[in-house]
């Protein structure tokens, strides 16, 4: 736990320290404007295709499926997958903008508020 929290701090300090995008982070923000467009409009993460038991087209999908991937230790963690390389890394063919993942770490860093 004091890992996590740590980690949540370090998190937040770092995306303070220097941001010029003028969006707050919200989970309205982050879902609507960059999970349903990058990972539910396409074939993966949708109400229909649930692939991992995940989507994000809608904000209502999103809420209901952020809490388990907001823990910052978890297998299917929001963070671990948009920061890994490789096969792990989501999306998958190509990552997400550096300023979305500021965005997304910054919200995560903050405690995911709006869940």
């Amino acid at each position: 736990m004091r890992r996590c929290a740590l980690f949540a701090f370090l998190l937040a300090v770092l995306a303070a320290c220097g941001t010029d995008d003028p969006r707050k982070p919200t989970v309205e923000v982050i879902a609507t404007e960059i999970l349903a467009p990058t990972c539910g409009q396409v074939q993966c993460h949708s109400t229909t295709t649930m692939t991992s038991g995940l989507a994000f087209d809608t904000l209502e999908a999103a809420k209901r499926t952020l809490p388990e991937m907001t823990a910052m230790d978890g297998k299917k963690s929001l963070y671990r997958v948009i920061h890994a390389t490789g096969g792990e890394r989501m999306p998958p063919d190509s990552p997400l903008d550096p300023a979305d993942i500021d965005l997304i770490d910054t919200w995560l860093g903050s405690g995911a508020k709006g869940l």
